[in-house]
């Protein structure tokens, strides 16, 4: 009786490990989509790139993720970055992983 609740207890800190690692993941992605949307250079679509492909080496973890993007206004964007994370324990699997990052955009201004 003792074991089965062992390896329950194994299973829940591993999987406590893996949402923390997801969220981190789920930031870190949305923070480079948005500092590459953000650049006087850069736009959506290299927001859009740039978090999925911050992502792409981790294939086998997440889910297929999500990059939406938007701007409240003129001088903002919002980047969010969305996915399922890995699961080790059944009946969990419905929740989701979602990160959003917001900042200014670059603009060009006179002296």
């Amino acid at each position: 009786m003792v074991f089965p609740v062992i390896v329950l207890l194994i299973l829940l800190v591993v999987q406590v490990g893996l949402l923390w690692y997801s969220e981190s993941l789920a930031l870190a992605a949305a923070r480079e989509g948005a500092d590459a949307g953000r650049s006087y250079t850069g736009g959506d679509d290299a927001a859009r790139q740039r978090a999925a492909g911050f992502l792409s080496p981790y294939r086998g973890l997440l889910g297929t993720p999500q990059v939406a993007l938007s701007h409240p206004d003129a001088r903002t964007i919002s980047v969010t970055v969305q996915f399922t994370p890995l699961y080790v324990l059944p009946g969990l699997d419905r929740w989701t992983v979602a990160r959003t990052v917001q900042e200014p955009m670059e603009r060009v201004v006179g002296p």
